[in-house]
């Protein structure tokens, strides 16, 4: 026995274990090499795109997501309209535009062309696809131009043909990638080869497109196989008509046929109820309120339409930009600071801010801020009501407010507490978008008792500077903050869950009773400065998202294909 011990040949069995465990590495890591190595053809359609149309947050996920995707080495474009406001010649040194496809012609009837004595039976709008070819680390876009409802309007939205404007996005998008399905095979043009592996639209501007693309003759037996996913930012705008608190009459089921644009009756047609019945899976901006949507009181109305589709209905919360909000390189904050520096970096923001809201500086005080609109949906009615005796029982306790309001009667009360506690009140009553940041570098904690919160972007921009949360569990707000425990020193922020002042007064009063614990509080601001919620993160949710719908969409085409194709044989 000994023998045949001394006689092995040890080199080759340390060989042959190290390449069985470097196999067993290989298969327990091959699924994760598969999803992150093979590249998507991922197509976004949004009716705003930074930096090129900004109006909403829709804008900043539409620069941030597709740029996170293109990171992953996916392949990501994106198709927009092409406003007024989108000015080639000024920006001609910066964003060079290129015709693609020049006098498209939308049907703007009924998609059937059928020709009498040589002509077209039905009108067309005539648009232009104009291309952006970005650098290698952004997205291409697709501009569809029309001179009548996009190039002579100042502004992105806010007219009353917008259903029109937006169908004909939907309507000139199916259009132009019918046509270029058509011509690629004869084209020289490489950019007329792509073709999109998934396609990705964004709320109610994009529902009618989803429809078109799964119900209309003319367009389902192309855009078949390809899935659609739908992200809903906000379920309160549906489109250009008040669905909400539309009579009985005016109620859409969604199970009519979608009218012509240029139909009058096309405006109660439900972009969004639309959108969400016909596309192959559902997206919110969190976790949290894909749940809180199933309900009535948070979903708008479409509480019947939305449970039907639970089976399909995600939540992914949206990213932060962290080289904009970065308090290592914020020229807009008094000193820069990082984790090792943070304490005296935070102090003398600090300073800065009660300097600027003419406050006494203190370093060692607390410092409460809020950011935001003045509205019922932020919580205003809690605050106001804990307000007044949480700066009497904290006589060195100091409250900065942030925000513009149409409701004059928060805007009022919160002048006459100002007058009432002047050496510990700071406001300001109007938007502004450099205030926010030294209010996240110089507060210790952020109020934000929202009574509902979809995404919660302010408590992410508070977490990268260090400043702590204290919210209501509502939303992304619900996913975004981890209670503070301090036994196990770990957590970023307080929270409460019910619609209770008092409920917001306790938690005020925990958190600066651990304000004063210094090494506590030190680790809990580190955990803050800690957080990650880039859109690097966001992009890996995002990627699986897509591949499993991809491959949902894969078997339920070739079980059942489109009866389309019968149709147009």
């Amino acid at each position: 026995m000994i023998e045949w011990y001394l006689n092995l040949d040890w080199f080759k069995v340390f060989y042959l274990v190290g390449a069985i465990l470097l196999l067993a590495i290989a298969i327990v890591a091959y699924p994760t090499c598969v999803c992150y190595n093979t590249d998507m053809k991922i197509l976004f359609v949004a009716a705003e795109v930074a930096p090129f149309s900004t109006v909403g947050g829709l804008s900043q996920v539409m620069y941030f997501l597709p740029r996170a995707l293109r990171h992953m080495k996916h392949d990501v474009r994106i198709f927009t309209p092409k406003y007024g406001v989108i000015d080639e010649k000024n920006v001609s040194g910066k964003w060079k535009f290129t015709m693609l496809y020049e006098g498209l012609r939308v049907p703007v009837g009924e998609s059937r062309q059928v020709e009498i004595q040589g002509k077209d039976k039905e009108d067309f709008l005539i648009c232009n696809v104009k291309y952006f070819h970005a650098k290698e680390s952004d997205p291409d876009i697709y501009f569809l131009e029309n001179r009548e409802y996009y190039e002579l309007r100042a502004n992105v939205f806010g007219y009353g043909d917008d259903h029109i404007r937006f169908a004909l996005l939907s309507k000139g998008f199916l259009e132009f990638f019918l046509q270029i399905k058509r011509l690629s095979e004869d084209s020289e043009n490489k950019q007329l080869e792509w073709w999109p592996d998934l396609i990705h639209c964004n709320d109610w501007h994009t529902g009618y497109l989803i429809e078109m693309m799964r119900r209309d003759p003319r367009y389902a037996p192309v855009f078949e196989k390809i899935p659609v996913v739908y992200t809903v930012h906000n379920f309160a705008y549906q489109g250009n008509f008040d669905f909400r608190y539309a009579p009985p009459a005016d109620k859409d089921n969604g199970n009519d046929k979608l009218l012509p644009m240029l139909d009058t009756k096309m405006q109660k047609q439900n972009a969004l109820l639309r959108g969400i019945r016909f596309s192959d899976a559902i997206s919110t901006v969190s976790p949290s309120h894909a749940v809180e949507v199933l309900t009535p009181e948070f979903a708008e109305g479409l509480e019947e339409e939305l449970i039907k589709a639970r089976g399909k209905l995600a939540g992914i919360l949206n990213g932060l930009d962290t080289k904009e909000f970065n308090p290592t390189t914020d020229p807009i904050i008094k000193r820069r600071y990082g984790i090792k520096t943070f304490q005296r970096g935070r102090a003398a923001n600090k300073k800065d801010l009660q300097k600027l809201f003419f406050l006494p500086e203190n370093e060692n005080v607390p410092v409460i801020v809020s950011c935001g609109r003045l509205s019922t949906q932020k919580g205003w009615d809690l605050l106001l009501t804990v307000l007044p005796h949480v700066l009497t029982i904290y006589p060195g306790l100091q409250i900065i407010a942030l925000g513009s309001s149409d409701q004059s009667n928060y805007r009022d009360k919160l002048q006459l507490l100002k007058q009432d506690f002047p050496q510990q009140i700071g406001l300001h009553l109007r938007g502004d978008f450099r205030l926010p940041r030294k209010l996240y570098a110089g507060g210790d904690i952020i109020l934000i008792p929202s009574y509902f919160e979809p995404g919660g972007i302010v408590a992410l921009e508070a977490l990268r500077y260090g400043c702590v949360p204290l919210v209501r569990r509502t939303g992304g707000l619900n996913d975004i903050i981890e209670d503070f425990n301090p036994e196990k020193q770990s957590g970023n922020g307080f929270s409460f869950s019910s619609i209770d002042p008092w409920a917001l007064y306790a938690k005020i009063v925990e958190a600066l009773t651990f304000y004063r614990q210094k090494t506590l509080w030190r680790k809990l601001v580190i955990d803050c400065l800690e957080s990650d919620f880039s859109w690097e993160h966001a992009a890996k949710e995002y990627d699986l998202w897509y591949r499993q719908v991809i491959a949902s969409r894969k078997r339920a085409v070739s079980e059942t294909p489109h009866p389309a194709y019968k149709a147009t044989a």
